[in-house]
């Protein structure tokens, strides 16, 4: 059974007011209709949805399909094929995950069905040069001659990003690859701070931007908050990630999900490493109604008691240490 309900026009829903009900501007009237890279994915070939218009597209993210996360190579190409199969397009992996195991495991598939896939990766280097040496092993690795989405990945403070900025930085390698027909469309990942994030797309228009948005996140440090609503301004696509915060909201996995698919994204990432959890995920997205503002509010309230530093590794000055959490940069006025 495939899933062809398609996302073709998002407009932000006028009453979203933030992840938890506030702190994104009431009256929100900007859409993401114009945003190139969604007129890019062709999304009736290439983006099937999840249940009519309005809704994210549903993406599979394929960090955990390594061996380092127990996930063999047979296992990773039957769910990556089960996915497809499924009416998923959107794939999104990194040099970094399994050091290059995730890439070359979606390189097989794509041998014969790259037509079907619409791939994201990401280098982690923050130089032209590396970036570029990064991008050429990725081709290699991803079995095809262009990626259709490149991002610089985890820029989590104004030092990485003034390094990506400078002469001679990253940010000339996407530029570059973009131009030569390397890569489609250019992109940039945070994990741990928004003001980060908020500047990089003051600094430059990037046709998306991956930011974690689960419901605990909301509660920290919120990109939803922050960066979604500015980013929909700027015309820039929102692509949703660790929606169950890395496995601390396993036990909430139905309403965490349904929290991601409520808030104005153009794309959510799953973080399946089974067939059962993908099964589960495309009837939550298929036959759930999303939550209103009251329904996240609560939702997002309830999680409370599990906040912290250690719960949200990514937001913590110290990478799962309790302690304090990382210092957010605020831009001069």
């Amino acid at each position: 059974m495939r899933f062809i309900v398609v996302v073709v026009r998002f407009r932000v829903d006028p009453g979203f007011i933030g992840a938890r009900g506030y702190g994104v501007r009431q009256g929100l009237s900007s859409t993401l209709d114009a945003c190139p890279i969604l007129a890019a994915m062709d999304m009736e070939a290439k983006l099937p949805g999840t249940r009519g218009p309005g809704r994210p597209v549903l993406g599979l993210g394929s960090q955990r399909l390594v061996d380092t996360a127990g996930c063999s190579e047979n296992a990773a190409q039957e769910l990556f094929h089960e996915a497809l199969d499924r009416g998923i397009r959107y794939f999104d992996t990194a040099p970094v995950y399994g050091l290059g195991q995730s890439e070359r495991r979606l390189g097989l598939v794509a041998r014969t069905r790259r037509t079907e896939m619409w791939i994201a990766t990401k280098t982690a280097e923050r130089s032209r040069d590396g970036a570029l040496s990064d991008l050429g092993e990725s081709l290699g690795r991803l079995s095809t001659s262009v990626v259709d989405e490149w991002r610089l990945h985890h820029v989590d403070s104004i030092d990485d990003l003034d390094a990506c900025c400078v002469r001679g930085g990253a940010l000339e390698a996407l530029e570059a690859a973009r131009a030569d027909g390397l890569v489609r469309h250019v992109s940039i990942s945070g994990h741990a701070d928004p003001g980060v994030i908020l500047e990089a797309l003051r600094r430059f228009p990037f046709d998306s931007v991956l930011f974690p948005a689960s419901a605990l996140d909301a509660l920290q440090h919120s990109f939803a908050d922050d960066v979604l609503p500015e980013a929909i301004a700027r015309g820039v696509a929102p692509v949703a990630m660790k929606v169950h915060a890395h496995g601390a909201l396993r036990h909430v996995a139905v309403d965490a999900l349904r929290y991601a698919l409520s808030l104005p994204v153009a794309v959510v990432l799953l973080g399946c490493t089974r067939s059962d959890q993908l099964a589960l995920a495309l009837d939550v997205a298929t036959t759930s109604d999303p939550m209103g503002v009251a329904d996240r509010e609560a939702f997002v309230s309830s999680l409370r008691p599990l906040l912290s530093p250690r719960t949200l590794p990514w937001k913590a000055a110290e990478w799962g240490r309790e302690g304090e959490w990382v210092r957010r940069y605020e831009s001069a006025p």
